[in-house]
């Protein structure tokens, strides 16, 4: 599936299940063999002290991990429920500028033990580390463990 399409139909889910998402005005900006990356500007997700929530870029660090998960399962033709089951975040210093995480894809071993378990078991999980930066340096770091297992 061509990339703009993979961007626009994880764009169109999020913002049609996932309430938060269009109040936030955010978007998946990019996908490619690299990683994906998304974007939420700072108007609809400033603080009282002028600067980006907290809880918005916890959450779209969250909707970040799950679009990687998402992508991989459909770029080795699988269709899972995805939920995340832990998370670890860390923030770092203040955003004063639009939200942009950014999730590296993993390696190919780790695809592969991935997809190999799913298929063999019906249910995965794995680790995802997504950053967020201000002034080029981590502004907040975040780590989510994301399971996937057959829906009914």
């Amino acid at each position: 599936m061509p990339q703009t399409s993979v961007i626009q139909d994880i764009n169109d889910y999020l913002n049609r299940y996932v309430p938060l998402f269009p109040a936030m005005q955010a978007r998946l900006e990019r996908c490619d063999e690299t990683g994906l990356s998304f974007v939420a500007p700072l108007a609809p997700n400033i603080n009282d002290k002028g600067i980006a929530f907290g809880g918005s870029m916890a959450a779209l660090a969250a909707l970040t991990g799950w679009a990687m998960t998402r992508t991989t399962l459909d770029e080795h033709g699988e269709t899972a429920e995805i939920v995340i089951t832990d998370s670890v975040q860390k923030f770092l210093r203040p955003v004063r500028g639009d939200i942009v995480t950014e999730c590296q894809r993993p390696d190919a071993e780790a695809v592969k033990q991935f997809i190999d378990c799913y298929r063999q078991r019906g249910k995965a999980r794995w680790s995802l580390d997504v950053v967020i930066r201000a002034d080029g340096e981590p502004a907040m770091t975040f780590t989510g463990q994301y399971g996937v297992f057959r829906g009914g």
